[in-house]
């Protein structure tokens, strides 16, 4: 399976490398513009600066300015835009319509080959990153990973690494930009750069519209080669075996840390897949069954050149005693012997769940990990492939070991501009165990699931949703009901608990997804055959808690900025845990049998019904421990017709570029801005995001007042809007089913053909919405 179809690479005059990629399953073009400069390169007398000059180009460059730069003009036409800096390279990114392909990659080469370096730029975005320091230093994991880069021995830029702040630039500007301009022109050379854009139109396609871009009037060279990633390279990173305790505040476990020698970065996420598996015989599981706990894995990858990838694998969901490091170290140490031997057939299997991983991810990203060479790497058909993989774990020589607990006594340690609370102590190489444990790798025959008995009159009826459906196998779909959501705390163990569940069924040649999609969480079970499916429903009930935790919002003042947007369908809703479940197949007889079984589970039923309820909901949390303000709203829309939908939309496009450029930009209230469109408890509406270290939450509210007050409609509000679609959960087959089953409401019927509704009207109604904090509004400080 590739999702390449073809790819051709260019270099230019200037030395630039251009790769376009025809990928014809991607609903956008994507374009990813890596220099091979970070932290590492930046003069260490100046902390961040790298991070800075990222933050600097993007204020615009000699053609395009204010409105037209590249942030606002994507935010206009509902694309996504990001840029990144790293240890060992700068990142720039965006997606957009493949129309609009060739404006957007004229305002990124505008804006990377002549910033403009504005001394009011230069004092705006000091500030801003402060604000990023501010929560980036508060951010547990950041403090992990701090606490583990304190231990390199060797190379010592890794204990360096700074994403800079008020500090560390200083207060003489003048100096400040000419140390910026001088970094500028020797980090970012056109002839050490490379340009991917994959697009779902073809290659030749894709060179007329970019030859203009890049002044393409002779005949570039066609490189032949597969081309590397361009990001700096690092000498081998060293350090002795040691053992590290670290404080987190939310989520106890242990982390494995490595250094993966690895010359085909591609076959990185087969190793991903291998490691997080949660099917019986895991790694997880095993571990799992051992420790008496529930515990759930996750990679976070460190640092990666074209030689080596630094990451931790971490084993998460309980405080690990002294025993439970020994014995789980011990476990993953023959885990690590016996995926080395696996058969060529199980590599295959897992190499193609990695690549239908890689499917599911929107354009931006997937271009960007396939930039820095970890998917589709051409290799030689036939090619023993699980021999690279081999090769790349008998590198690993030694390892780190991050122990995360709640009550850890420990010394502060200063590392990457942080002060992590961290005590380190030395390990032992080799654990070994009184028993071999036997991993199971997959395909092989899956496990029976245990017999459950079902009485036939439990007295609980589970109102199940039952629609015929002949085609695409058969489907089901659990989520909460209409005005209610799960918590946090019950996501959490849910999603541990269901996990090795999800695993079996993808091993299955089956499909489990949970995720949230336009704000509700959703579980969506898919197989070829009803007998697979009630295979996977009894899995189900043998790994559902018989008891889950109460859920609550009451904790949420001291969750991250990102965990609080995740939870925000669990903050306006009206009731929690409360579960709808609808199931598409040929039969009836089917749809009985799935309802008999359902009624197994300890869940509070509802029935299947649009929420009608009006939301409005403010609510005002605060936390000592929280140096920050913040302000999350979503402003539902009152629809009259479906064409008012269209003109919400096309206001809300026009809003999240002003907004931004208001109160990021010009009034510097903060680190995350947002207003944007999104959908929550099937109602589309305007989200709202303000968080700031030096406005109250009050203030924050009077700042968004003021901006929906005096904002004016210019010309650029009545421009094409982009194509109205919903949240997407990046699998066309999910997005496709809900499309078809849980329809957004779009406009009251006794108007629907109303056509005379302005964008002066939606404003005007979206004006006194926001005076009356009409939706739902929250507030924390």
């Amino acid at each position: 399976m590739s999702a390449i179809n073809e790819a051709r690479h260019y270099r230019l005059s200037s030395g630039l490398e251009v790769n376009l990629q025809h990928v014809p399953h991607l609903r956008r073009a994507a374009v990813v513009w890596i220099f091979p400069v970070g932290s590492h390169q930046e003069p260490k007398e100046w902390p961040g600066l790298a991070h800075l000059t990222e933050h600097m180009v993007f204020s615009g460059g000699r053609q395009f300015r204010e409105q037209q730069r590249l942030m606002p003009w994507v935010q206009q036409r509902g694309g996504r835009i990001n840029a990144t800096t790293q240890q060992n390279y700068t990142a720039y990114y965006f997606e957009v319509d493949p129309a609009d392909l060739s404006q957007g990659l004229l305002r990124l080469t505008d804006m990377l080959t002549a910033p403009r370096f504005a001394v009011s730029d230069l004092l705006r975005e000091t500030a801003v990153i402060d604000e990023e320091y501010r929560l980036y230093s508060a951010s547990p994991h950041a403090l992990a990973s701090a606490a583990l880069h304190s231990q390199i021995t060797h190379p010592v830029a890794f204990a360096d690494f700074h994403i800079g702040n008020l500090e560390t630039f200083g207060k003489n500007t003048t100096t400040l930009g000419d140390a910026l301009e001088r970094f500028y022109s020797s980090g970012y050379n056109l002839d050490k750069s490379q340009v991917w854009i994959a697009s779902p139109l073809d290659c030749q396609q894709q060179y007329v519209e970019v030859s203009g871009c890049f002044a393409m009037t002779d005949d570039p060279v066609i490189v032949d080669q597969q081309p590397r990633s361009r990001v700096a390279e690092s000498e081998l990173i060293r350090w002795q075996n040691w053992q590290g305790e670290i404080c987190l505040a939310k989520q106890p476990g242990l982390g494995i840390t490595l250094v993966l020698a690895n010359s085909t970065l591609s076959d990185w996420p087969v190793l991903v897949e291998l490691m997080t598996d949660n099917a019986p015989g895991s790694l997880s599981q095993v571990i799992s069954h051992e420790l008496g706990h529930y515990l759930s894995v996750r990679v976070e990858r460190h640092y990666h050149d074209n030689q080596q990838i630094f990451f931790t694998l971490w084993i998460e969901g309980a405080d690990f005693s002294d025993q439970d490091v020994k014995k789980s170290l011990g476990i993953w140490q023959q885990w690590l012997a016996a995926v080395s031997r696996i058969s060529p057939k199980q590599f295959g299997h897992y190499h193609r769940l990695a690549q239908a991983r890689a499917l599911q991810l929107p354009a931006m990203d997937f271009l960007r990990e396939h930039a820095l060479g970890f998917l589709f790497t051409a290799s030689a058909e036939g090619e023993l492939k699980q021999s690279r993989l081999q090769h790349a774990l008998s590198s690993i020589k030694s390892y780190a070991l991050l122990r995360s607990r709640r009550d850890t006594p420990t010394q502060e340690v200063e590392c990457q501009g942080l002060y992590c609370q961290f005590r380190a102590s030395m390990l032992d190489s080799f654990i070994r165990l009184a028993r071999d444990y036997s991993f199971i790798f997959y395909p092989q025959l899956s496990p029976k699931s245990a017999i459950i008995e079902i009485p036939p009159n439990s007295g609980r009826q589970v109102p199940l949703h039952y629609d015929n459906d002949l085609s695409r196998g058969v489907r089901i779909v659990l989520r909460p009901a209409a005005g209610a959501a799960i918590s946090d705390t019950v996501r959490e163990a849910l999603t541990q608990a269901l996990s090795p569940v999800f695993s079996l069924a993808k091993h299955a040649a089956g499909k489990v997804t949970w995720q949230q999609v336009s704000g509700n969480d959703l579980l969506y079970i898919r197989f070829d055959h009803f007998a697979d499916l009630k295979d996977c429903m009894l899995n189900l009930i043998t790994y559902w808690p018989s008891v889950l935790p109460t859920s609550s919002i009451e904790s949420y003042a001291a969750l991250s900025l990102k965990e609080l947007l995740q939870n925000m369908p669990s903050l306006l809703a009206d009731n929690l845990d409360r579960w709808t479940v609808s199931y598409s197949g040929p039969t009836q007889r089917d749809a009985d049998s799935l309802q008999a079984m359902l009624s197994a589970l300890p869940i509070n039923w509802h029935s299947l019904q649009p929420d009608r309820f009006p939301l409005q909901r403010t609510l005002h949390y605060t936390s000592s421990d929280s140096e920050q303000a913040t302000l999350i709203a979503f402003i539902p829309y009152k629809l009259i017709s479906p064409h008012s939908l269209t003109v919400y939309h096309q206001l809300a496009g026009y809003y999240e570029s002003a907004f931004y450029h208001q109160l990021r930009e010009v009034e510097a209230v903060g680190y995350a801005v947002a207003c944007r469109q999104r959908v929550y408890r099937d109602r589309w509406g305007l989200q709202i995001i303000l968080q700031s270290s030096h406005f109250s939450a009050q203030q924050l509210y009077d700042r968004v007042w003021a901006f929906f007050d005096t904002v004016t409609l210019s010309d650029e509000a009545l421009a094409k809007p982009s194509p109205l679609e919903s949240e997407s959960s990046g699998d066309n087959e999910v997005d496709e089913y809900l499309m078809a089953h849980f329809p957004l409401q779009t406009a009251d019927k006794q108007h629907s053909e109303t056509t005379d509704f302005s964008l002066e009207m939606a404003h005007a109604v979206l004006v006194e919405q926001v005076k009356d904090k009409q939706g739902g509004w929250i507030f924390f400080e």
